[in-house]
């Protein structure tokens, strides 16, 4: 079984709160969870009560082979858990996305085979 170390979204509509779980991969966002590991409330104000964790057992789940989301590596480094798995993205300028071909118009391809 692939387990993840993601976010579980509950409260009310515009006072979102977020449960820390360890979910099987397959199942859905707010489906059954096999271990809760703590919370995170965006909307508190004191830093030390708006993420909590049980980082021990978040460790044993990373030890075990458990893929974080990027959401909860943030979160976990930030309240100074170091492991291998904790992945962030490079900052950096993004790439640009690659423009598509310009396609011709109709009447352009038009004049173009009567020129020829």
């Amino acid at each position: 079984m692939a387990v993840k170390l993601r976010l579980k979204r509950m409260g009310r509509a515009n006072h979102a709160f977020f449960r820390l779980n360890a979910i099987d991969s397959r199942s859905p966002r707010d489906g059954r969870v096999i271990e809760e590991l703590g919370h995170y409330d965006p909307t508190n104000k004191e830093q030390t009560k708006q993420f909590v964790a049980k980082l021990d057992r978040c460790k044993y789940w990373l030890d075990t082979g458990a893929v974080p989301s990027e959401t909860v590596s943030s979160l976990l480094k930030r309240s100074g858990l170091e492991h291998k798995q904790l992945r962030l993205p490079r900052p950096g300028k993004p790439k640009p996305a690659a423009a598509p071909p310009a396609e011709k118009k109709p009447a352009e391809a038009k004049t173009e085979a009567a020129a020829s």
